[in-house]
């Protein structure tokens, strides 16, 4: 092939393989270069082109397709749509989410070249949204503890004491009632609280020197000590507490200091006797 052949050969192939390719428009120049191809280097001798390669002359050059657009799953994940997606979701979904998220947008940035502080600014406030609202889940559901015992220390346990006798009806007392006694008070058993309705295993504190005669008519009786109840209410015991004060029995101020408190708990036919002191 001579110089003025290969120099028509160059052209013909930068119209069909150059930036500005319209030999695919003129079919005898389409022709000529299958032509000259043929002669300049026959198919499968070294370095020919593949036989697709030259159906394809003819055809316009391939368009670049279209951007995919972005998945429902993306879309979610718009900056419009954070905010809305963080309020809905629980905190292990959402830092699931933003996992991914964050994954997800860095090898977008870096492809979109983002610089590495605009995608660290991107990342610390979709950390910071998380910790919103997990910190306002955990608000809505957490419930402060509270402790059920007051770590008082146990100083007696109360048995039933039979001699004490007590009118029929004094204070909700009964022929069979048990009884404790503890430093000038006695406890007694009653069918319900003297100042409250309800529940069981009740029992009530009053002074000793103010109990009746057993044969006493408690209609028309009066005492002016003080009367303390409580009853048990489902698997609570009844329990009750007792200031050391000047209305207490000297024999009771003379064991605890005043401005201690005394809370006794009922367990069947016991009474554990717990103190608080100042």
């Amino acid at each position: 092939m001579d110089t003025a052949t290969l120099d028509e050969l160059r052209a013909l192939r930068a119209r069909a393989y150059g930036p500005s390719a319209d030999i695919h428009q003129d079919p005898a120049a389409v022709r000529r270069l299958h032509e000259l191809e043929a002669v300049r280097k026959p198919l499968g001798s070294p370095g020919a082109e593949p036989p697709a390669a030259a159906a394809d002359v003819g055809k316009p050059p391939p368009q670049p397709a279209p951007p995919a657009s972005p998945s429902q799953a993306e879309r979610a994940w718009e900056p419009e749509a954070q905010s809305d997606a963080v309020q809905t979701s629980t905190s292990t979904d959402i830092f699931g989410a933003l996992e991914s998220a964050v994954v997800r947008r860095g090898r977008e940035g870096r492809a979109a070249g983002m610089s590495p502080m605009m995608r660290l600014t991107w990342a610390v406030s979709v950390v910071a949204a998380a910790a919103l609202a997990a910190a306002v889940t955990y608000a809505l559901t957490w419930v402060a503890p509270v402790s059920v015992s007051s770590g008082a220390e146990q100083i007696a346990t109360l048995e039933p004491v039979p001699m004490v006798e007590l009118p029929p009806g004094w204070f909700g007392a009964g022929p069979s009632s048990m009884a404790f006694e503890f430093y000038g008070m006695t406890l007694f058993e009653t069918a319900d609280g003297f100042t409250s309705s309800g529940g069981s295993d009740c029992f009530v504190i009053v002074p000793t020197e103010e109990l009746p005669a057993a044969d006493a008519d408690t209609g028309n009786w009066s005492m002016s000590g003080a009367v303390h109840s409580g009853c048990g209410v489902g698997d609570f015991p009844a329990t009750i507490e007792l200031p050391v004060d000047s209305n207490t029995p000297e024999e009771l101020r003379s064991q605890f200091p005043e401005g201690s408190a005394l809370q006794f708990v009922r367990d069947g036919d016991r009474v554990g006797v717990f103190l608080d002191t100042p």
